[in-house]
């Protein structure tokens, strides 16, 4: 027996000694308090928990009580003056029909925010206390002088957004064949339209980037090497892009970019209250109808006109309005909904969109159509895409009669093409052996054992003018010139001698 125990004893060394137990890292995610750019980080970090993580993110109280925080994550507070309900105020003004601001002003709110963020040293030091490994930070240009932070923190950053940005990742990109974001155009464009599209993407190389803090990097990190901004976000570990070539048009990638769209879709929760009783009454159908806080940006006669369309359809209609003054039996007005779980109802058969990036994921997800109404940004370019698939239609809000609104609904809904695409895209979706929040866990999980300097390509390291090939066109170009001069003279030098020659003779 005391045999037997020895023996015991000595295996389960052995197996223990084999074993090595999981690190537990603390991950810091960094954005400004909007909901649609952190609710996909939350996805996230409730993946990375499955992995030993603890997740730490930084927001309001307000913008808390919206989102719902899963084990191993744990809220940060901001500072109360912060000036993004500022900036949310005049971004707003900026975007709506009298607007009285401008895109400069834009710019100079955004880095007041940034600026009263980065500066707060008592916020830094709270954010040190983490101990973190990592930081992900939201690579929207509102949001990513917040790398700023992880610089400070001498940590690796994972940079997560829904705009693919070739001047940060810098990707193999081919500026006439794919679409410049903040366009409407589609893969097939025109030899205008190709034009316009490098133009844009240069344009976008050679200014200044957007977001760009009003100091320097050293003014915020003095204890670290002064380095450009630009420089910067270009060290990014990781770039977790929020899009899919299933509904997007597919584009190259360098192997430290993942395409991860629709980290925040997921399964339905059952509905509750008088929204479930209102759902569950309907005998034709629901249609959605949600701006997100786009809703500002809406024109009145917009608005009006959507209110007299909805009274004209047979569906039932929930509207996220608060406009107290409209009321219609087959309309329910909510402040705030739970989209995901409305658009996953059995019942829902249209969602009123102004494309927004989770949106159409979540659309995709559950397999409803969508009716477009861009507002702004790359919301254009999403709505066109949502055509080009034939996932749905677009409409211009400024530009439609009543009746044009009543029969697009009816035709989505009625013609089953538009279900027919979007199902079989959502079952394609679905049947991948991960989901976009595992693997981008699994990706970070990655980064955090391996560093990522792996998948990193020399080219995002390369000055901007060997990157965009300025001097080989240089070369090619002076190369041309001195060919056209040399033929010149010759010809020149032909023509004269025989000229002499023939005044000779003569």
């Amino acid at each position: 027996m005391r045999m037997f125990l020895i023996v015991l004893s000595g295996i389960i060394i052995i197996l223990l000694a084999r074993f090595e137990p999981t690190k537990c890292d603390n991950i810091l995610f960094l954005s400004l308090p909007y909901f649609s750019h952190i609710n996909p980080m939350i996805s996230l970090a409730k993946e990375l928990r499955k992995r030993g993580h603890n997740s730490y993110i930084p927001t309001t109280h307000e913008l808390a009580e919206k989102l719902k925080k899963p084990e191993g994550v744990h809220f940060l507070w901001m500072p109360e003056k912060n000036k993004v309900r500022e900036f949310i105020l005049i971004t707003i003004n900026y975007f709506s029909e009298k607007r009285t601001n401008t895109i400069e002003d834009v710019m100079k709110a955004n880095g007041e925010v940034c600026d009263t963020l980065l500066l707060n040293e008592k916020w830094f030091q709270e954010l040190k206390s983490v101990n973190a490994t990592l930081a992900v930070v939201d690579s929207v240009f509102m949001s990513n002088c917040l790398a700023i932070i992880a610089y400070k923190l001498s940590i690796p950053f994972v940079f997560m957004g829904s705009m693919n940005v070739p001047s940060i990742h810098r990707s193999p990109w081919v500026y006439t064949a794919f679409p410049f974001t903040l366009t409407s155009y589609s893969e097939r464009m025109s030899f205008t339209e190709r034009f316009q599209n490098a133009y844009y993407y240069f344009l976008d190389f050679l200014s200044t980037p957007l977001g760009i803090p009003s100091k320097s990097v050293k003014t915020y990190a003095s204890n670290k090497p002064a380095i450009s901004f630009d420089e910067l976000r270009r060290k990014a570990a990781l770039h977790i892009i929020e899009l899919d070539f299933l509904v997007d048009y597919a584009t190259p990638a360098l192997p430290n970019m993942e395409y991860l769209g629709g980290m925040a879709a997921k399964p339905a929760e059952p509905l509750t209250g008088k929204l479930s009783e209102f759902v569950n009454s309907s005998k034709n159908g629901i249609v959605i109808v949600s701006f997100g806080s786009n809703i500002h940006f809406l024109p009145k006669e917009h608005l009006v006109k959507m209110g007299e369309a909805f009274k004209k359809i047979k569906y039932d209609v929930v509207w996220k309005w608060s406009n107290v003054s409209y009321s219609s039996s087959n309309v329910f007005l909510t402040k705030w909904m739970p989209q995901n779980d409305l658009l996953g109802h059995p019942k829902t058969r249209l969602f009123i969109t102004h494309c927004g990036n989770g949106g159409r994921f979540e659309s995709l997800y559950h397999a409803v159509p969508m009716l477009g109404f861009p507002v702004f940004a790359d919301q254009p370019y999403n709505a066109k895409r949502i055509v080009d698939k034939g996932f749905g239609l677009s409409m211009d809000l400024n530009n439609y009669a009543v009746e044009d609104l009543v029969s697009n609904i009816n035709e989505i809904i009625l013609n089953p093409k538009y279900k027919k695409n979007i199902k079989m895209v959502s079952d394609i979706f679905k049947s991948r052996p991960e989901n976009p929040s595992e693997r981008g866990a699994r990706i970070v999980d990655d980064v955090i054992k391996y560093g990522g300097s792996f998948m990193r390509s020399y080219c995002q390291d390369m000055p901007l003018y060997q990157y965009i090939m300025l001097d080989i066109l240089a070369v090619v170009f002076a190369s041309v010139f001195i060919g056209i001069f040399i033929v010149v003279f010759i010809l020149r030098k032909c023509v004269s001698f025989c000229w002499q020659k023939k005044e000779k003779n003569e």
